[in-house]
């Protein structure tokens, strides 16, 4: 019967975690991949996060996509070897194709591994792989994991916000005109994850309104408290302040994960993110 104790767990590179972090936690990561000029790197393993937010900040337009189905082969094959079964978690497949690629590769494996769309990507990633490994540990059956988890995927939330509308407009997710006005009134919109897509959630003047505005909204979706992580795209300093506000409502940080190439391509150096799941 599969346990905790004899099932690998795998994420890809949006978890927030390094490879060496995540394996200290028992997470194996599989890379997603960062494209520059016509050339492929390996998330993480052949290009760094301060490498991306680098030429980001230069102007270089990067791109991201999903991992690779021969990293995904070899990681599943690999674990195998040690491991009964493995639980191979995503970033959501309404932003990534990487739960697409890991079903199509997990079917060589027949029963013994199970891909599961996380709904989310980093923290919230985090979070339900870590509840997938609760609940195994409770002795929850194999094959009724993924509706077990259900109700906890479904409360996932994450709130994001991009520190300028630059690379939110680089990556076509706004318009020139909206860059401009928003430029003018220095108007930034707060994003939030849920149910594996990104809406636009609020609309604030400046950054530092833009902090307690996510600490609001996590207020709106979890007032008896939840389990949170906070992320962030070469922003500490914004980090720390997201967290100094919630600390002074009583909300317990779990921990600071970097954003990633994958939020970084997109919205860009500065972001800060907080990503959320119900108490256990």
């Amino acid at each position: 019967m599969p346990t905790a104790s004899n099932v690998a767990f795998v994420a890809d590179s949006t978890l927030g975690l390094s490879p060496e972090e995540a394996l200290s936690r028992g997470i194996h990561v599989v890379p997603q991949q960062v494209i520059w000029k016509d050339k492929t790197f390996r998330d993480q393993l052949e290009i760094t996060d301060e490498e991306v937010l680098d030429l980001l900040r230069q102007g270089e337009r990067l791109s991201t996509s999903q991992v690779a189905p021969e990293d995904l082969r070899t990681t599943y094959k690999t674990l195998l070897q040690s491991h009964e079964r493995v639980l191979s978690v995503h970033v959501s497949g309404h932003l990534s194709g990487t739960v697409a690629t890991a079903i199509a590769v997990a079917r060589e494996f027949g029963e013994r591994v199970k891909v599961l769309d996380s709904w989310s990507l980093n923290g919230g990633l985090f979070l339900l792989l870590e509840e997938a490994r609760r609940l195994l540990g409770k002795g929850v059956a194999w094959e009724r994991l993924e509706e077990t988890l259900a109700p906890y995927r479904e409360r996932l939330r994450g709130y994001v916000l991009p520190q300028t509308l630059t690379y939110l407009h680089r990556s076509g997710r706004i318009s020139g005109l909206q860059r401009f006005v928003g430029g003018l009134l220095q108007i930034l919109p707060v994003l939030e994850v849920k149910g594996g897509r990104v809406f636009p959630a609020s609309r604030v003047r400046g950054f530092k309104e833009g902090l307690r505005k996510v600490a609001e909204l996590f207020r709106r979706d979890f007032p008896e408290g939840g389990l949170t992580y906070l992320a962030h795209a070469g922003n500490p300093e914004g980090a720390k302040a997201l967290g100094q506000v919630l600390k002074a409502e009583g909300v317990e940080v779990l921990g600071t994960l970097k954003a990633g190439a994958a939020v970084s391509v997109h919205a860009g150096p500065g972001t800060v993110a907080l990503f959320a799941g119900p108490r256990r």
